[in-house]
């Protein structure tokens, strides 16, 4: 039996300092793994350590080896079932869709969410993943677009589930014609899984197969900007990926 236990989690201040943080638990069979790391942009640490994620409805708590963070909310949570089959299943519950947020001494607002795998991911049917976050002060924009032999493309806007006519690594034009464009100035990560979240977990290569360690991603923070017809332009931080499976 597979499961995948993965929460993500962010913070980027107003002038741009990012932190973001994942910490999962991977079971299949007798294999057992913890797993955390932190990236800030510049650099990013591993642990293998067992970590502690305490969601108190208003606060999430956040304590795993060189990551130590707190969400207070500010918008209900949202949850959705990315992809489901005989096989198992892909639930995804944002528990943070926007939140005054503290990372390793940086502050501003955050992100938090937790992604519950019972199909190994090398059997999803699945190319194209495209994921990302837009928060201001006024505004929550999330999605998830997953494209393959199965799509399924998942937005909401403050709370809200919205259509995006079009969703491409550049921005969203939502079916209300308000459109968000990515300046994609700062690439947080990129490369292929085996170079980047592989590398660092052993036992991975006897369970993996070959396919796994060729999916690329890239992932960006980005200056973003909305703008709604006949109505002034909102700016806040972005950050998005694309995940691509060879």
């Amino acid at each position: 039996m597979f499961e995948l236990s993965k929460w993500y989690g962010d913070c980027i201040s107003e002038r741009g300092d990012v932190r973001i943080a994942y910490s999962a638990r991977v079971r299949y069979g007798h294999l057992k793994v913890n797993y955390s790391s932190l990236l800030d942009g510049q650099a990013v640490a591993h642990s293998l350590r067992p970590y502690r994620i305490v969601d108190e409805g208003q606060t999430l708590y956040w304590d795993a080896s060189g990551v130590s963070a707190i969400w207070s909310r500010q918008d209900a949570a949202l949850k959705a079932t990315v992809f489901e089959s005989e096989a198992g299943a892909v639930e995804w519950r944002c528990v943070m869709p926007k939140g005054s947020a503290c990372m390793n001494g940086v502050r501003g607002l955050g992100y938090a969410e937790h992604l519950r795998m019972t199909i190994a991911p090398w059997k999803l049917p699945i190319r194209t993943l495209r994921w990302g976050r837009f928060l201001t002060p006024k505004t929550t924009l999330i999605w998830i677009d997953w494209q393959g032999r199965f799509a399924n493309r998942i937005v909401f806007l403050n709370g809200r589930r919205v259509l995006a006519e079009t969703l491409d690594d550049g921005g969203l034009l939502l079916d209300n014609k308000v459109r968000i464009s990515f300046d994609r100035a700062h690439v947080l990560r990129q490369g292929s899984l085996g170079s980047t979240v592989f590398a660092a977990i052993p036992g991975i290569g006897r369970i993996a197969p070959a396919r796994m360690f060729g999916v690329t991603e890239c992932k960006w923070k980005s200056r973003a900007r909305m703008q709604a017809p006949g109505g002034p332009a909102e700016d806040g931080w972005c950050i998005h990926e694309v995940v691509n499976w060879p």
